[in-house]
């Protein structure tokens, strides 16, 4: 007999203690951390930084831009400026650089840990303040909110090329 499995993040239910949309926010990371686990963590580095096609991203790049881009919309839903080292544009951040791939994880981990943490300290008066992403000016809770979402959209772009390595590969 199997044990049972863990429910998916979106129905473990509230995370104690802090806000309640932070805690929906908390439940869409764990899912992408998740995917990022399951998808991205056993790759040799050929396959961490394979491009199956033009204008298509490898997965250590895509694992590197969820965990930069996820920090810097944090900075920005917290009204902070981005640091000049961390002013990559995604082509930039994307692009495979052969990098082993247990340092790209080791930093996703850490700055996702960093958002993480941030959002649970967050309150109310928090989401309400007004917030400048260039030009545009919104509630924070706008951009925070865009982390998940942004962040779920490239995990499922990993999945695809994960997909797409596993069937390119499984003759040899």
């Amino acid at each position: 007999m199997q044990p049972p499995t863990q429910p998916p993040p979106f129905l473990r239910g509230e995370v104690e203690g802090v806000h309640w949309l932070v805690s929906v926010w908390l439940r869409n990371l764990e899912e992408v951390e998740e995917t990022v686990e399951r998808w991205a963590t056993d790759l040799p580095p050929e396959g961490f930084w394979w491009v199956p096609a033009a204008q298509a991203n490898p997965i250590g790049g895509l694992v590197r831009h969820i965990g930069g881009s996820s920090y810097r919309l944090l900075l920005r839903g917290l009204g902070q400026e981005i640091p000049e080292p961390l002013r990559l544009r995604p082509p930039e951040e994307l692009a495979p650089t052969g990098e082993p791939p247990g340092l790209v994880l080791e930093t996703f981990v850490a700055r996702m840990g960093e958002v993480k943490a941030a959002l649970r300290r967050l309150q109310d008066r928090d989401l309400e303040r007004l917030v400048r992403v260039g030009p545009h000016e919104v509630r924070a809770v706008y951009v925070l909110d865009h982390i998940g979402a942004h962040a779920q959209h490239h995990a499922g772009q990993i999945i695809t090329t994960r997909k797409l390595w596993n069937a390119q590969n499984q003759g040899g």
